[in-house]
């Protein structure tokens, strides 16, 4: 056998048709990732959002029937921690707001220390008022006068709640806002 004793030359033909290949091959391997790496990564995503959901459906299916009891139970409780539907408080009325409040607190057996209209606060939001107030007591009494703030049928929401232990007592500060209506 002869050998062959031939060198290979780098011509700009064929840097041209090695670039051509190169880049042919590129294309082909983006096409197939495409056309069927793409979808087979889609299929196992779906499928695990599938099981997950599965999952949650069982989980509530297990949960429906004591729920449908809770909701079919005369719970005076329940209706308790129900929110009522927005009121709007007539804004003739919003200067009694503070005195609302005072009096909520004094039904909850607590004292108030101060109780604030912010007609400042209409400026952001001309819908609604904020109240501020300030009031102390035992915890029965600051339980009760947060439920029935959660049930004045004027709240839009509860802003801030702050409770701080003074003696022998519980100190609380309530930011809330009421909506505005008329």
């Amino acid at each position: 056998m002869a050998a062959l004793n031939m060198q290979l030359q780098l011509t700009p033909a064929l840097r041209h048709l090695l670039a051509r290949l190169g880049l042919g091959a590129l294309l082909l391997a983006l096409a197939a990732y495409v056309l069927v790496g793409m979808p087979i990564l889609e299929g196992r995503q779906l499928d695990r959002d599938i099981a997950a959901t599965r999952l949650r459906l069982e989980r509530q299916q297990k949960i429906l029937p004591a729920l449908a009891s809770l909701g079919a139970a005369d719970n005076a409780t329940l209706k308790l921690l129900c929110a009522p539907k927005l009121e709007p408080l007539p804004r003739a009325q919003a200067y009694q707001l503070t005195e609302q409040l005072t009096h909520m607190a004094t039904a909850a057996n607590l004292e108030t220390l101060d109780a604030t209209l912010s007609t400042a606060t209409l400026a952001q939001d001309p819908d609604t008022i904020q109240a501020q107030g300030v009031f102390a007591g035992q915890v029965e009494g600051v339980r009760a006068m947060l439920l029935d703030i959660a049930r004045m049928p004027s709240l839009a929401r509860v802003e801030r709640v702050e409770l701080r232990a003074v003696d022998d007592r519980l100190e609380m500060m309530v930011q809330l806002r009421v909506a505005l209506g008329g």
